[in-house]
Order: C-alpha cells, then structure tokens, then sequence
C-alpha cells in the first residue's frame, strides 16, 4: 500500500446486537486472539508508513511520487524548497511543466524506457525553471520503478537533488584551472608541486604547460617530469640538490636550487627552483613553487665576475689608483672605491682611505694642500659642474720623500640622482721629470739647429776658396801643355793633399752635426759585402801602396748581404781601413773579412799596425781625441772613429775592437743579415780627362751662372779639356735667365747662392717657360748639406755638383750630358 494510502484502522471492542458475544467460550476465544493479531498487524504497519512519511518529508534530497503518467502526485518539502513552489503547484503538473525545455528530451527518452522495462532506474543532470523567480536551477535526477509483487509498474519515485551550487563552484574551479593553465603558458617560469610521499615515492603533482618548454620535453615523453629533470642534471650535481630537499623539509623552510642542465636543442642551460614547503592531508611533503631559466642571468654575473676580476688586475697592474667618489652627508668627499695600487702612491693602505678620505690631505705638499682640498669641496657642491677635471699635485712620503701626483675624474649622475666621480690617479715624477729634459732637449735642439746653421755657412764659406785651391791644383795636374817638373808636381801634391785633408775634415764635422741631431737621411738596403769590401779596398790602395801597406784579398762570400745604407756603409769600411793604413808600420798588411752569426753578419778590418793600449780603447770613440796621434805625422781630426759607431748604430748595428799594443788591432761590425737584391751597378770609376772624339761635330752650349771670378777661371779651364762644349757666363740670375731664352744652351750649371737670386729662384723662372723647362740643368754649390742636395733634385736639377769642385766629376758630368743630346 502507497503511503498516501495508509490510515490508522478504526477498532471496535463490544459486540453486534446478533448475540454472536453470547456464543459458546472456544468460538470466541479464537476470534479474540485473531482480531488482536489483526490489531498488532495494522499498528505495525502504520508506524511503517508513519516512519516512511516522516522519512519522505524530512529528507535532504526532494522526493516526489510520480504516477506512470508523468503526473506528480506527491512531493516533500525539500523538493518545493529547490523549484522555488509550493506543493499545491508542483502536484497535478506533468514533470516537463517544470523541466528546462533544453533538457525535456532526454528525460522524456529515459522515462519511456523505464516504463517499458528497459531500464530499472536512472540518473542525469537537468535543469528545472523555479516557480518564484524564474531562476534556472541544475539538479541530479535519480529515477526508480517501484512494481507490486507481481512486477507490474506501480508509481515512479524520483529523488532531485539540488547541484547548482556545486556546479557553480566546479566552474569556477575549471575557470580558475583554465586561468592557470593561461598564465602559467605566458609566464617566462613554470609553476610546478613538487610531492614526496610517506612511501618514498616522489614526482612533480602539477605543472604548468612552460615546464615542458622549459626543459625540451617532447610531446611523446610521458614520464613524471622530475624524473625528466634527474636525467638532464649532471649525476655529480644530483647529491647536492638532494640534500637541500631534505633541509627544507626539516626545518620547514623556503626551497632554493640553482642548478645547470643539458638540453636536447639548447646544450647547457642554467635554472632555478624556488619553493615553499607544506605537509598535506595524505601525509605527502609538498613543494609549491617557480622553476625559471636563469642562463641569461647567469651569464651576466659570470661577466660580472669578469669584470670584477679585470678591474682588481687592472688596479693591481695600472701604475696608478682607480677610485670612486661620492658627496658624503655633510657634502665631504666620501671614497666608495679605490685600487690596490693607492699604497703606492699614499703609503697609506685602501682599507685606510676608504674609512677616512681626508688622510690623504696629510701625504699633500703644504703648498699644494689649499688648493687640492677646495678642488675636492667644489666638486662635491650639488650645483657643481659636471666637467671632467684634471689636477696635479705633490706629495710628501715617509720613505719615497717629494713626488709628483696627477690624474683626472668624471663626474657621472647616479640612478638615485647623486654625483659620482670616477677618476684615475697616478704618480707622473718621471713624466715631470722628462717635462724638464724635455725643455732642457728643446734648449739643445735650439742650439743644434744654430750650430748646424753655423756649420752650414762656415762648410760653404771654406769650401769657396778651397774651390779653388783644389781644383786649380788639379788643372796644373791635368794641363798636358805646360807639364811640372818633380818639385812641382811634389808641391802640387801637397796642396791636393792639404786641401782633401781641410775638405775631409769638413764633411767628418758636418757629417757629425747631422747625426746628433738626428737630420741625416739613410736608405736602407740589402749590401752585397763582397763587391763593398773590394770598392772600398780599391780606393785605399793608392794610400797603401804609398806606405808600403799590403792590402790583402778581401775574404768575404759573394752571396754575403746585410740590412745598410750603402752610401754610409761604405764610408765606414772605407774610414776603417784608412786608419788601418795610416796607423800601421812599413811592410804591415790589412784585410777585410766578413762571415754570418746566426742572423747577424760579422764584418772586421785587420791590421798589424801599431795597436792600442787597454787605456787608449778606453777613450777610443770619443770626438776629438786622437789618443795622442796629435803629435804624430799623422793627419786626422779625432771624429772618424765617432760617426763610424753612430753610423753603425743608426743601421742597427754595433762596433767593437780587439787590440793589443804592438800586434795590431781588429775593428768588427756587426750588422743583421739580408737576402741578396737584384745585381748592384757597377761601381763608380773616376772619369778620365781624355775623351775620344765624338762622331757628332755639333757643338754643345753650356750656360754657367756664377758671380765668383775665380770660381769662373776654374770652371773655363775645366770646360777647355771638353772642346765640343762652348762656354757663356752669367754674372747674375736675371742675366742667365735672359741668356737661356736667346741661346737654348744644352746644358745650365747653376750657383745656388748668386747675387741677386737663389738657384731655386732662377728654377721656378725656367718652370714658368715650357721652352726654357726642358733645359737640363745641374746645381754648383758650396753648400753641400743633404736635405738642400735632396730638395734640389727634387726640384728638377738632373746633379747637384758641391765645392770644392771635383774636376772628373764636373768632366763626367759634361759627358753624359753630351751623350744624352739628340744627333744633329
């Protein structure tokens, strides 16, 4: 019987007014103890159903009884509370009155096949419309068949149970996953649970999708991440970070690992974990936590680290103090850094400074103290310019005594907006000290230059006159008309060699000159020894022969070159061997030699002269000393020795001597070894003053611009052992140029220093004139200086011929013009 159904019975105790009470005493025993049974039965059932009701009314969950028809026919409480109706509206309605038609069908499918035996029971989740606001309600549905004995269908029990307020907050828990699982994939870290279970078990719980993104985890890789991780740790590294799992988890503290690993793509990254413990329900230690690629980070503190390591080598290295300043609070200079190297300059140890700037005011010089210190205060003024400053200063120290200090700082505006001074300080005595040699140099050059000056005039006023000495002596040599008897020539002879002696002695001065001033020119080239020993060795013979000198074959390889100035080489070996013969005795030898050292060439002149004393090579180059030899028959000036060494060591070589008193001496250059060079000219071979007749009967012109008469006589003569040359003088510059216009001469020997004009002058007159250009033209000057040689070629002089006049030279010269003239 339905609940609805059941009712408390009505029991009567008397009797019927047929007398059936009256019968006989069995009969009604029997009928006495059925109807109490009967009684004990309905009361039973009727605290049944009472407890049933009160169960159906009471319930948690709403109940309704609903008839095969879909009708409700009975509700509880709980039910009404949930669809927002009183029961009176819910009873009598078909249950898709109140169904949310988006859910009507599937309720409906599900009925149907509950009533035709399919199914005994169901259960979904549908939304009902509630009475009192029209709200949308979502409720699980449980459905149940209750049938008779027989199993025919009697009425649809349906318990509704309201989820809405869970399914709120399962949305809002899949709202808030979604979320985490949004920003987890945009965070540059990746958020993970880390577990370690009572059972020993570990692995990562929860992470986020930059996990795998961090670590190179391909799709495919299924396993546990932290056992992912383990692998792609190095297993040395792997102890340690073990160890710092275990102290968070005893002392309950915030976890940090930074550890590097080896990535599939990547190679070697660096990461970092950073996570708070928590004991779960279970019994499990959790981690929640970051993990982040901190390689970039990394790499910045390892240049760092670089740095710092190179600015500590640097100020321990650096032959000064690097330091930073900053504004203490009272406007003081205040020392944020500085270098080792501070105690060399202060004697004062870092740690010193740093702790009290102002104690290197007391290593200041008293004169020099006001000024450094209001140097410090301005630069510490908050309205102060931000210019970079230099000073210089002295100090005074216990044991270094006076020394100079100097430096410069920049000012540079800090993130918190102070000024910072970085600045550098050094010691700068020897700097100071260089300053005044320096003026002290610039005070020599000064006078060098007024002594080469000097030396300059006074070379080309000596060599005027010897112009003549020399060169009429060597006509009288070469005048085959009015031939000398013996006496004469022996004369001749000496004022030749009176005149060479002045003239050597000339050029060895100036020669000098040029070296200590660092003026002279040299044109470095691979010498072949060889042919230099022999050139040099020939044009000593005719001096030897005369002292009754053997010059020995020279011994010197033909593929044997060095790194030299010819030009100046060979006036070394030529000087060498000169003093070889001239301090040597009758019937002594000299003899050049030369071989390779390693990359050096040894090149040595041996005498069997006279030698030298331990003494005498003590004071061997220097200028002027002649050891004695001044009061000998022996000419010499006491320099020659002096330009061969400053010669030697301006081609980067170097002299020595070995000598010994009454054996002899050996003078050795050493000079670096070169390659061999293309074949070397001929050497020069002295002109001879007899010519053969030339097959060209033209006539060649010579101009000759020269205000000197005797200079003029000298040249005429000369140019009389040339008869196809005619001769026209110019007593001026403004008379040759004029000259040049009319006659076109072949050839314009020029004086560089005429009355009126320069040589250069007369040339940028003749450049000026494309006809009077062509004119080949050579230099006759008693200035024989290089760099004035050097700038006349360069302005177009095909010779610069110096005086005293070497008549050969002059000779050759008129020859070789000759030659180059076109055929009349």
């Amino acid at each position: 019987m339905p609940p609805h159904d059941i009712s408390r019975p009505d029991v009567d105790d008397g009797h019927d007014g047929d007398g059936l009470g009256l019968g006989d005493g069995g009969a009604f025993s029997s009928r006495t103890e059925a109807e109490q049974a009967l009684r004990a039965e309905l009361a039973a059932a009727w605290a049944e159903a009472s407890r049933y009701r009160t169960c159906f009314e009471l319930s948690g969950s709403g109940q309704a009884l609903v008839s095969l028809d879909g009708i409700m026919q009975k509700v509880n409480r709980r039910l009404c509370e949930i669809l927002g109706r009183p029961a009176e509206d819910i009873v009598g309605r078909h249950f898709q009155e109140i169904t949310h038609p988006g859910d009507a069908g599937d309720d409906l499918t599900q009925f149907a096949a509950l009533l035709a035996g399919r199914i005994r029971h169901y259960q979904l989740d549908k939304r009902y419309v509630r009475g009192d606001d029209g709200r949308v309600v979502w409720c699980t549905l449980t459905v149940s068949l209750r049938c008779d004995e027989l199993g025919r269908p009697l009425e649809v029990i349906s318990v509704i149970d309201d989820i809405d307020e869970r399914r709120r907050m399962n949305e809002e828990l899949r709202a808030s996953e979604a979320m985490l699982q949004e920003v987890g994939r945009h965070l540059p870290s990746a958020l993970t649970v880390y577990k370690r279970y009572p059972d020993g078990r570990d692995g990562t719980a929860y992470s986020s999708p930059r996990l795998r993104e961090l670590f190179e985890i391909p799709p495919d890789d299924l396993r546990n991440p932290t056992d992912i991780v383990r692998d792609l740790i190095a297993p040395e590294l792997r102890p340690a970070l073990d160890q710092e799992v275990r102290r968070s988890a005893h002392t309950m503290t915030e976890m940090q690992l930074d550890f590097p690993v080896t990535l599939p793509r990547s190679g070697e990254r660096w990461m970092t974990v950073r996570s708070s413990p928590r004991r779960e329900a279970d019994g499990s230690m959790a981690w929640y936590g970051v993990v982040t690629d901190i390689t970039e980070r990394k790499l910045i503190e390892r240049r760092l680290r670089e740095r710092d390591t190179l600015l500590r080598s640097l100020g321990r290295n650096v032959p000064g103090a690097i330091y930073k300043l900053t504004a203490g609070p009272e406007g003081q200079p205040l020392l944020k850094y500085i270098s080792e190297r501070a105690a060399d300059l202060y004697e004062l140890a870092p740690e010193q400074l740093s702790k009290d700037w102002a104690l290197h005011y007391s290593r200041v010089h008293p004169d020099d103290l006001p000024a450094i210190q209001r140097l410090g205060m301005e630069a510490m003024r908050p309205d102060a310019t931000l210019a970079p400053v230099r000073y210089e200063y002295r100090v005074v120290l216990p044991t270094k005594g006076l020394r100079w200090l100097g430096g410069q700082a920049e000012p540079q505006q800090e993130a918190d907006g102070s000024i910072a001074w970085y600045g550098y300080t050094a010691d700068i005595t020897e700097h100071k000290l260089y300053q005044a040699a320096l003026v002290s140099a610039e005070a020599a050059d000064s006078a060098n230059r007024a002594k080469s000056e000097f030396l300059s005039r006074m070379s080309h006023e000596l060599r005027t006159p010897l112009n003549a000495v020399i060169g009429f002596a060597q006509l009288l040599r070469l005048d085959r008309s009015h031939p000398m008897d013996t006496e004469q020539r022996q004369r001749v002879d000496l004022i030749e060699q009176a005149g060479a002696h002045l003239l050597a002695m000339i050029g060895d001065v100036l020669d000098l000159s040029r070296i200590e001033a660092g003026s002279l020119p040299l044109s470095m080239e691979a010498v072949q020894l060889d042919r230099l020993a022999r050139d040099a060795t020939s044009l000593i013979s005719e001096v030897a022969r005369g002292s009754e000198i053997h010059l020995l074959p020279p011994e010197v390889h033909p593929a044997l070159h060095v790194w030299a100035d010819l030009v100046r080489l060979r006036q070394v070996l030529v000087n060498l061997l000169s003093n070889a013969v001239k301090y040597n005795r009758p019937g002594g030898t000299v003899q050049v030699r030369a071989w390779p050292e390693g990359t050096q060439v040894r090149l040595s002149v041996t005498d069997t002269g006279v030698g030298l004393s331990p003494a005498q090579q003590q004071h061997l180059f220097e200028p002027f000393n002649r050891l004695g030899a001044e009061s000998s028959a022996v000419e010499g000036t006491g320099i020659g020795l002096v330009i061969v060494r400053r010669l030697i060591e301006l081609m980067q070589g170097q002299v020595s001597v070995v000598s010994e008193r009454g054996q002899g001496s050996t003078f050795t250059i050493e000079l670096p070894l070169a390659g061999a060079p293309p074949a070397l000219d001929d050497a020069l071979i002295p002109a001879s003053t007899n010519r053969p007749p030339s097959d060209d009967a033209r006539t060649a012109t010579l101009l000759y611009a020269e205000d000197n008469a005797v200079n003029v006589s000298l040249v005429e003569q000369v140019v009389s052992l040339r008869p196809e040359w005619s001769l026209t003088v110019a007593s001026s510059g403004r008379l040759a140029l004029a000259l040049a216009r009319d006659l076109q001469p072949d050839l314009l020997l020029l004086d560089m220093h005429l009355g009126d004009m320069t040589g250069f002058e007369v040339a940028n007159e003749l450049d000026k004139d494309d006809a009077l250009a062509r004119i080949p033209r050579v230099a006759l000057s008693a200035d024989a200086m290089p760099d004035q040689i050097h700038a006349a070629r360069l302005r177009g002089f095909q010779d610069y011929l110096t005086k005293p006049l070497d008549v050969l030279a002059l000779l050759d010269c008129l020859d070789r013009q000759r030659d180059a003239l076109p055929p009349a």
